[in-house]
């Protein structure tokens, strides 16, 4: 029972510790990699590449957690505030719907790699939201291209990452009692 006991602490103290270096990492490559979008409001930035590597690698937690907290503060840091509420909700949907579909499909793999794809497309959809209730309908069909090249690219660079680790740290995720992850 100590023992058990041991093992779910350092557990929680994991989930913990890579929830908060991976909400730092996305951060940093969303606030100090932006690349202003043409129309003058928004940036295209590479955290959906961390955020979704986050959570094929640690697990659903972290993924939420980096995403959410993440990709949120850096959009008040970088004057984007008024976009704050709505990716608070895209990142946490572009986690869970990823990790949902890797879940529910594990034992088929090429639909964990295609969920990479599928994931950004719900943060795509939260954003064309907001752009009709920001800026109106017209703005909403200008900006969604980059969004969704922004997602389908972050898809390509956390699949890089995803698949380089995988080999690099075959038995990582077991030795430090992550069991959460798919991939």
């Amino acid at each position: 029972m100590k023992n058990t006991l041991k093992i779910n602490k350092l557990n929680i103290i994991y989930h913990i510790v890579y929830s908060a270096f991976m909400a730092g990492l996305v951060f940093v490559v969303t606030f100090f990699i932006q690349i202003p979008y043409g129309n003058g409001v928004g940036y295209f930035n590479l955290s959906d590449a961390i955020i979704l590597f986050a959570t094929g690698f640690f697990g659903p937690v972290e993924g939420l957690i980096s995403g959410m907290i993440g990709a949120t503060l850096a959009d008040i840091f970088s004057g984007y505030a008024s976009f704050a509420p709505f990716t608070l909700i895209a990142k946490g949907l572009e986690s869970l719907s990823f990790y949902l579909i890797m879940y529910f499909f594990k034992k088929v793999n090429f639909i964990k790699y295609i969920a990479l794809f599928i994931a950004p497309l719900f943060m795509v959809l939260t954003y064309f939201i907001s752009y009709i209730a920001l800026f109106g309908y017209e703005y909403a069909i200008v900006s969604s291209p980059f969004d969704i090249l922004q997602g389908e690219i972050g898809a390509v660079f956390a699949f890089i990452l995803l698949a380089t680790l995988k080999r690099a740290h075959p038995k990582f995720a077991s030795k430090l009692y992550i069991k959460d992850s798919l991939i």
